[in-house]
């Protein structure tokens, strides 16, 4: 199981990576292209849900309401990012709720998932801080955006490449974890 999450975890971060690719070739433009774009990153929010709700499954947080809380809430953020852009694809508005919601679940569940994930000591050395690593790079991401307008260039888009490369970090991370350490923290 972990290899096929941390597989999603890698196919996600690829679709997502297309999606800014092809939507920003044109920006501002409602054309076919941004909305093929529009899907590709969808389906990577999709996928970065699934990946964090495997490692919840697997017990990589350990076990306790707060591990699941915490890493619910983090999948949550991305799921809610995910009917963000659905919504804007129905109304064509994307001043709705789910994207606020989502980043601030993003923000408040990664926060803490990387606190239970590295506390519970299941995913070892390097693979226990990956979510740090993930949190880090999307906060860092993000605030390269205040004061942005609205154009988007290759300049301000290149730290998506860290964030991108925390994920696939992680995707490996887990996919590489022992699965007997996983399995003994699933049935303690």
């Amino acid at each position: 199981m972990n290899r096929t999450i941390g597989l999603v975890g890698l196919l996600a971060t690829a679709l997502w990576a297309a999606g800014i690719g092809v939507e920003y070739v044109n920006p501002g433009e409602k054309s076919s292209a941004h909305w093929l774009g529009e899907l590709l990153i969808w389906l990577g929010f999709v996928g970065f849900a699934v990946l964090i709700v495997g490692m919840l499954r697997s017990g990589a947080a350990g076990r306790g309401a707060f591990a699941k809380v915490a890493l619910g809430v983090w999948a949550f953020g991305h799921l809610s990012i995910a009917i963000g852009g659905v919504v804007e694809y129905l109304t064509g508005d994307a001043d709705n709720l789910f994207y606020p919601v989502g980043g601030l679940a993003q923000i408040v569940g990664g926060i803490a998932s990387a606190v239970v994930v590295a506390r519970a000591g299941v995913l070892t050395g390097w693979r226990r801080w990956t979510p740090l690593a993930w949190l880090v790079t999307y906060l860092g991401v993000f605030a390269t955006f205040f004061g942005q307008t609205a154009e988007m260039t290759a300049l301000t888009l290149a730290p998506f490449v860290l964030w991108l490369a925390a994920i696939a970090v992680t995707s490996v991370g887990f996919a590489t974890a022992d699965p007997a350490r996983i399995r003994e923290a699933a049935t303690a």
